[in-house]
């Protein structure tokens, strides 16, 4: 640990940490725009210059390492100086345009320029332009000449989503971030870059211009699109969903959403969407109808298959996105009526799955420890569409070196590095992972189960096992393809 003293509070930090991760420690602020917690050091703002002893110039905070002994001011007066320095050299070819910017009000530029900004600038010459990018049907580059240069969105592409989709060109102020050769921005994370984005150079493209962050209501809520549960926050104006955005929750999600996530409310506000009940006339055609009138008319077709056909031909089949709480009314509904026949399992196939499971599924673990586990078998699983916050957090493990193994049937780029793989026809996932068990057996030097006698594992099979076996915190992923195989209880060794 190193001891340093901030502001005149003595704070003990790793070695290794930067003056920023101390001032936080302590509860003082640094104000700062390129800076973020989830993301690699750039020092690109400059606005975390603070004043350190001995030092003949001012530091950023968030590049400079801590030291024994160090002293550090966040707010002296040449602390103060540098960083309104920093805001009048930012605020120079930025737009005074807050009163139509969709960022305003939850703006970072906006809140550090009262507290740093002078009320007129000396700057008289002409500001620059930036020509609108189109970034696709998500995100809006549309007021470019607002951007920063901070990087975020850079970094967050190559760090976090797995694969650079906005990079700079050009030196100085002529710097522009863009896309390459003009293509749109295709990553499943793509809209954690709007929330990351400290000014309003990248706004929701669905959410642009419909309102101010002030006139809208919260409410929490949970992602019900994975089994993930992404904390949500709802964000609302009168009856209508106007935004989704993300809730921290280190533990589940971080700070970071999936676009569907985040977008699908569209859904909610789509014209094609029924707003009322509809009942289908002897006619053939479909009539609105109140609800009590559709309720009967329910109730009436229900009590007349029960007195035609019997009880045990009235089933119902639940969503996996409803709530516990209806599923609960559902099957005293059913049940009501003399039926069991009431299932949620839409995309099992194999009917024994459920007696080989043990306890109820789930994932074994807390989301969290995914981090420090070293060796992680993801088996039949589109791992970017299916969870692509578990798909992030494994990313990070591989970069500090874990083991990342699959197999599946599609080869998909999962966007982080493979250690090794198996691609084959879904029919034969249950094969690829007998070899893979046979493998395992060998390398450990057991007895082959009679049943694998005649499994001869290939090299990518053995390169697996050795992972696996070398690996001292291991786990193993089943994907909605294995779950829904009509061999699942196979999958189990």
């Amino acid at each position: 640990m190193v001891e340093l003293t901030v502001d005149g509070n003595k704070v003990e930090v790793p070695e290794g940490s930067m003056v920023m991760h101390a001032a936080q420690k302590v509860g003082l602020y640094v104000p700062h725009f390129c800076y973020h917690k989830k993301l690699s050091i750039a020092a690109n703002c400059r606005m975390c210059l603070v004043e350190v002893e001995k030092a003949p110039k001012a530091l950023p905070a968030c590049a400079t390492p801590v030291t024994n002994g160090m002293v550090v001011h966040t707010c002296s007066e040449k602390a103060r100086a540098a960083q309104k320095s920093v805001m009048e050299f930012l605020l120079i070819n930025h737009p005074l345009d807050c009163p139509i910017c969709d960022q305003g009000g939850e703006c970072q530029l906006q809140d550090l320029a009262v507290g740093y900004g002078g009320s007129s600038s000396r700057y008289q010459e002409e500001k620059r332009v930036v020509f609108h990018k189109d970034l696709g049907p998500l995100v809006s580059a549309e007021e470019m000449s607002r951007c920063i240069h901070c990087t975020r969105c850079v970094r967050f592409g190559q760090e976090i989503a797995g694969v650079m989709e906005l990079g700079m060109l050009g030196r100085g102020e002529h710097s522009e971030i863009t896309t390459f050769v003009g293509r749109s921005i295709e990553s499943e994370l793509s809209g954690n870059m709007i929330d990351i984005c400290p000014v309003g150079a990248l706004t929701s493209k669905p959410f642009r211009y419909s309102a101010r962050t002030w006139e809208l209501a919260r409410r929490r809520s949970v992602s019900p699109h994975d089994s993930l549960g992404a904390n949500l926050v709802v964000q609302v104006k009168g009856d209508r969903v106007m935004r989704v955005v993300p809730f921290e929750d280190e533990a589940v999600n971080e700070c970071w959403i999936s676009d569907r996530d985040r977008f699908s409310y569209e859904g909610l506000n789509s014209d094609d969407r029924l707003s009322a009940p509809m009942i289908k006339g002897t006619d053939g055609k479909w009539q609105e109808a109140s609800w009590a009138d559709a309720l009967q008319a329910v109730a009436q077709g229900l009590q007349r298959v029960r007195d035609s056909f019997g009880a045990g031909q009235i089933g119902a089949l639940a969503s996996e996105y409803a709530t516990t709480e209806e599923y609960s009314l559902l099957g005293r509904l059913v049940r009501s009526l003399g039926s069991e026949n009431i299932d949620f399992r839409l995309r099992q196939t194999d009917p024994a799955f459920d007696a080989a499971l043990s306890g109820a599924p789930w994932l074994g673990m807390p989301i969290a420890e995914l981090d420090n586990l070293d060796r992680v078998l993801v088996v039949g699983s589109f791992l970017r569409k299916d969870h692509p916050l578990m798909a992030q957090r494994l990313r990070q493990a591989a970069k500090r070196g874990k083991q990342i193994l699959m197999v599946d049937s599609a080869a998909d780029e999962p966007l982080m590095p493979v250690t090794a793989r198996i691609t084959v026809a879904p029919s034969e996932l249950a094969r690829a992972l007998a070899e893979v068990a046979v493998a395992l057996d060998q390398t450990k030097e057991q007895a082959v189960p009679a049943e694998f006698a005649s499994v001869t594992p290939g090299e990518n099979a053995k390169l697996i096992a050795a992972s696996l076996a070398s690996g001292a915190n291991t786990a193993v992923l089943m994907g909605n393809l294995a779950v829904a195989s009509a061999q699942a209880t196979t999958f189990e060794w």
